[in-house]
């Protein structure tokens, strides 16, 4: 068995699970700031393990030294088959999080994080909602799993609820072996390649459906997305900024911010946002500009997210 799949000690009976590749090493390290500033007491019982595609030594050095991570490369072997959109928007470690399932052979649970995200509170509350061993949170609107997809999927049901799989927490509750799990995944995203929309998410709810297993709802406290009221958002203890609207080019929130700005002065890896104005007028250098959104795209977003940050609003 890869040893990253071991617990590091008898006390680790969680396994955090992150993915990025190179680009996104700054949006990892802001995960992994949230995580030792607000989760100590999850950290001493939780390996974190990170699965990277291009990602320098520097870069894995950096991340490491706010966390102790295992670092594990990661290389999807289906990619051939995958509609353009998928590689477009998506790319190899999207699949990532299949691997999950993997890890409760040896842990009790295991928590996907996606890197889009900004831990603002404790996140280790969400073990204890997940009694039928694996939840994630309700989408908002009344949304159907079809969605996921370009067509029907035969012998599926496509009005099933749907369900946000950015974040993903999983038990050994679950029956089974945990092998086949992670298998099936992968093995019915080969097979359906060409009808996949939201890649892993449609592939994981068919999963559940297909080994019967009971989706627990996860709160919205522990996946709450960033175009939420400030009401939500100051109650959550982890903020998603789904789709393209990335804290980094669109949202100005102050605790992301703030976050980033440190991870750039302790390593000097910026986001590489190289918008043409701001390249033309030597903004770059500059953390504020190196995050914001693309003035000549979202100029009502760019003003709002200076005055924002003029202000330090924290939503």
């Amino acid at each position: 068995m890869n040893a990253h799949f071991v617990p590091s000690s008898s006390q680790k009976n969680t396994a955090v699970v992150l993915g990025a590749t190179g680009n996104l090493a700054f949006a990892l390290g802001v995960v992994l700031k949230g995580l030792k500033r607000h989760n100590q007491k999850l950290l001493e019982e939780a390996d974190v393990i990170v699965y990277y595609q291009n990602m320098d030594e520097t870069a894995r050095e950096a991340l490491g030294r706010i966390i102790p991570c295992r670092f594990v490369p990661y290389k999807f072997p289906h990619m051939a088959g995958m509609r353009p959109h998928v590689l477009r928007d998506y790319g190899e470690m999207t699949f990532v999080r299949y691997e999950c399932f993997r890890f409760l052979k040896n842990y009790e649970y295991v928590m996907w994080l996606d890197a889009d995200i900004l831990i603002q509170g404790d996140i280790s509350g969400m073990r204890g909602e997940i009694p039928h061993g694996i939840g994630f949170r309700r989408e908002y609107y009344d949304e159907r799993v079809r969605v996921n997809f370009t067509e029907d999927i035969e012998g599926f049901t496509m009005d099933a609820p749907h369900y946000n799989a950015g974040i993903m927490a999983a038990s050994n509750r679950l029956p089974g072996n945990m092998d086949d799990l992670s298998d099936w995944c992968y093995q019915k995203t080969s097979e359906i390649s060409e009808s996949l929309y939201y890649p892993d998410q449609g592939i994981l709810l068919l999963m559940c459906e297909h080994f019967k297993l009971t989706i627990d709802p996860l709160s919205e406290k522990y996946n709450c997305e960033a175009r939420r009221s400030a009401a939500a958002l100051k109650q959550a203890a982890l903020v998603h900024a789904v789709g393209h609207r990335k804290f980094w080019k669109y949202y100005y929130f102050n605790e992301w911010y703030h976050t980033y700005k440190e991870w750039v002065k302790e390593t000097g890896l910026a986001c590489e946002n190289r918008f043409p104005v701001f390249e033309k007028l030597g903004l770059l250098k500059y953390p504020l500009f190196q995050a914001a959104p693309n003035p000549a795209k979202y100029p009502v977003k760019f003003i709002t997210y200076l005055v924002r940050a003029l202000f330090h609003c924290k939503y």
